[in-house]
């Protein structure tokens, strides 16, 4: 499901926002005034109850100014003394005259698996990036057009009015697993998922480990792909907060623009599972690219380790979700045959099939 978020940067005193009454983009507007800089942004939020609560201390918005040979960093537009609503911030900056590009960020603040490139003095450009050091990737909103298209604004005390626009599209893509216990129809080849107890079994889940090889490690400033690959693994260690056991009559997760901010126990059929994976920097493009295999550890100490033989399509602002059939008693059964797919979900739809003996 794709959600777009504005941000606005505006010239101006007095500031009257408006949102847009389409719950997929929020658009806020003023008229301008002459002096400071006002700026004025809607955090990206999600639409549905139980989405993930975002606020203003996410937030960087990176100013470069026009040195005349180029644009250069030269701070980070202090929000610090802003006003927040819970959905929205506002407030007025101090700025030097001047040509800026503005690049407004959100998820990169709080320090995590991730490293900024060295930006004082340094030339706005491609060789900027932001660079995944390992484990999740945070959920990221940033520009998403190339930075020769990021518009230039001329900062005035006594000049003409500008306003400012920029939209925020979440920047990363992300790995789900669902884990469904079904019958396989041996003429066919379909699965046909039913209800029952505890997919995992009575051991339960423990503990879980992604890895992934050939993944992106570098990402542009407005969102875009650079050059750089490398193996990654994401360990869950307490899988209950990833875990959303199904209790409902049949599965409906991943079924149409399906809203992955918001799994809920009754898109799943009883018994069987879905868990919210890695968030990984995104191809270009849905050609499956990125080797995956999963370590699952039983509350008893058992393993099982799945890996899947075909790469899997990692692309901006959709899930990939992959779909495990259990067709034994639970997860950690000697003997249990799997049959995995794999669908991006958000945009539209990839697929991969196979078998794991």
């Amino acid at each position: 499901m794709k959600k777009i978020y504005n941000l606005l940067v505006l010239a101006a005193f007095a500031v009257a926002a408006g949102a847009c009454t389409d719950p997929e983009e929020n658009t806020d507007t003023a008229a301008p005034a002459t002096g400071n800089l006002q700026f004025i942004t809607r955090a990206p939020r999600s639409v549905s109850v139980g989405g993930p609560v975002h606020g203003i201390g996410e937030y960087r918005i990176l100013a470069f100014r026009n040195t005349g040979s180029g644009y250069v960093y030269m701070q980070d537009v202090p929000l610090g003394g802003m006003d927040f609503d819970g959905s929205a911030f506002s407030g007025t900056v101090p700025f030097p005259a001047g040509d800026y590009k503005f690049l407004p960020v959100y998820g990169l603040v709080t320090p995590g698996n991730y490293t900024w490139p060295e930006l004082p003095g340094a030339p706005l450009s491609d060789a900027l990036c932001v660079t995944h050091t390992g484990e999740n990737f945070p959920a990221t909103f940033m520009l998403n057009v190339p930075l020769d298209a990021v518009p230039s604004y001329t900062v005035s005390l006594d000049g003409p009015k500008q306003t400012v626009n920029a939209t925020l599209r979440r920047a990363v893509s992300r790995v789900d697993v669902l884990f469904i216990r079904a019958e396989k129809d041996p003429a066919t080849g379909s699965y046909a998922e039913k209800p029952g107890d505890d997919v995992f079994g009575p051991e339960k889940l423990a503990g879980v480990k992604l890895s992934y090889t050939g993944a992106n490690s570098r990402l542009g400033l407005s969102g875009e792909k650079s050059e750089g690959i490398f193996d990654v693994s994401h360990t869950i260690a307490s899988p209950g907060d990833a875990l959303t056991m199904g209790t409902g009559p049949s599965t409906v997760v991943g079924v149409g623009e399906y809203d992955f901010e918001n799994v809920r126990p009754a898109d799943i059929i009883s018994g069987s599972a879905h868990l919210r994976g890695t968030c990984l920097i995104p191809n270009g493009d849905d050609t499956p690219s990125a080797g995956f295999t999963m370590q699952l550890t039983s509350g008893g100490g058992s393993t099982r380790t799945i890996a899947l033989a075909d790469k899997i399509p990692v692309e901006r602002n959709k899930v990939t979700l992959i779909r495990i059939y259990v067709l034994g008693d639970n997860v950690f059964t000697t003997g249990v045959d799997f049959a995995v797919e794999v669908d991006t979900a958000w945009d539209g739809s990839n697929f991969v099939d196979g078998e794991i003996d």
